[in-house]
């Protein structure tokens, strides 16, 4: 059975970019929202909650706040062991059992009655929610999409920017209409739903629904004759860590999120102190940014479809590095162009990784390669407060760490370039 406009048309014409098809359309969604719950529950939410389940507790702010660094830094390992749990016991049913486990742990986050208990919960949200978005959720995708990865990741990566600009809005509503543990509470069974739903209406491989991968069957012919159709993988995680592939990937990659977060975290102070702004007006300028991001993301997805991953991730390293440098001009217009470019940055930044692992690992091995890829990525990103405290130490104001930040996103970009990228699949889908 095909799903109906999967064929091509009289003229010989295949599926367009976005012709995703009905099915794979709605995959793609269901990334968007795990992708929402993932930087809204496990990041920027935590902004919010930190501080109001502290008040709201009576527990000690600083004790609170210090638990998210290392539990975030836990998690980034044990979100590894998820790759092997789907092969194991299967992707979907995987999937659906830790969604709802995370839904579950995440209600008794909220409802924490002790700080102790409260820091065993974050390690074990954060670990579930980076599970389903991250190795098993893009692992759904993967199937789906083996060769529209780039523009599919350029859309499904908007999810993360809405959480940037919603989640903190929603929390506060929430938290004045109840408290802060039901307000978790709240997002916890949102999350259940979302569990119930994917099991209802997700499909592990666009073949088991009756479609074809990135709903054209010449993909599917080539996927066929090429081998790489969706079955249990027999790479291992020792394989992944002795791939130099996974290594440079993960340490280039790294370094965009490691830049990006040391940008962003002090980017509001950076317009008080240096331009003159006052709060308000600086956490506007933070806003429009992450509103940018969401164009961002589409745009650099479609460059990876056009020009290729490898391409776009040197090019996004050079734009990067050059918005970065342009926010620290006197020039009013300068910086608003730099402004507008960081924004773009913000939003392309998570599709790259597993665009690229989509690429050189294929649907059987995304899965565990991933996992090692993203914890390489995860670890790599969060030195970027230890880079700004040494940064700041030695320097004062913004000028020296903006700078270094970046160099470093420019040396991302331009460890890629020497880097042989050998697709697993070879389809023209242009």
């Amino acid at each position: 059975m095909m799903q109906q406009g999967a064929t091509p048309d009289k003229t010989g014409k295949r599926p367009g970019m976005w012709d995703f098809g009905r099915h794979g359309w709605t995959v793609a969604i269901y990334q968007v929202i795990w992708f929402f719950f993932m930087t809204g529950m496990t990041v920027d939410g935590l902004n919010v909650i930190v501080p109001q389940i502290a008040a709201f507790r009576g527990w000690n702010p600083d004790a609170v706040l210090s638990i998210s660094s290392p539990a975030s830094i836990i998690a980034l390992f044990l979100v590894m062991v998820f790759g092997g749990l789907a092969r194991k016991f299967g992707l979907k049913r995987t999937t659906v059992v830790t969604m709802i486990a995370a839904g579950v742990v995440t209600i008794a986050y909220g409802n924490a009655p002790s700080i102790p208990v409260y820091a065993v919960c974050l390690v074990l949200m954060v670990t579930l929610i980076n599970a389903f978005s991250l190795v098993l959720g893009l692992s759904i995708c993967t199937n789906w999409f083996p060769t529209k990865k780039g523009v599919v990741m350029g859309f499904t990566t908007i999810g993360m920017n809405l959480a940037s600009a919603l989640i903190s809005q929603i929390l506060n509503q929430l938290s004045a209409h109840f408290n802060i543990a039901i307000a978790i509470s709240i997002m916890g069974g949102v999350i259940i739903l979302v569990g119930i739903l994917t099991q209802l209406f997700i499909k592990e491989t666009p073949e088991e629904a009756g479609c074809y991968p990135d709903n054209d069957p010449y993909v599917a012919e080539m996927l066929k004759q090429q081998g790489e159709q969706c079955g249990d993988s027999e790479i291992t995680y020792l394989d992944a860590l002795k791939n130099p592939k996974t290594w440079i990937f993960g340490v280039a990659y790294g370094f965009f999120g490691l830049a990006t977060v040391g940008i962003m975290s002090q980017l509001v102070g950076f317009f008080q102190t240096t331009k003159g702004y006052d709060f308000q007006a600086a956490l506007n300028v933070v806003t429009i940014a992450a509103v940018i991001g969401i164009v961002g993301s589409v745009l650099w997805g479609v460059v990876d479809q056009k020009i290729g991953t490898k391409k776009t991730s040197v090019l996004f390293g050079i734009w990067y590095c050059i918005g970065i440098l342009l926010l620290l001009s006197s020039n009013t217009a300068i910086m608003v162009a730099g402004i507008v470019m960081l924004g773009a940055g913000i939003g392309g930044n998570g599709n790259f990784p597993p665009s690229m692992a989509a690429l050189i690992y294929g649907r059987k091995d995304f899965p565990i390669c991933y996992s090692v890829m993203n914890t390489i990525v995860g670890v790599v990103r969060s030195l970027s407060f230890g880079v700004l405290a040494v940064l700041r130490m030695i320097s004062d104001g913004y000028t020296l760490p903006y700078v270094v930040f970046a160099i470093i996103a420019l040396v991302g970009g331009l460890m890629i370039i020497f880097v042989n990228v050998v697709p697993v699949v070879d389809v023209d889908n242009t």
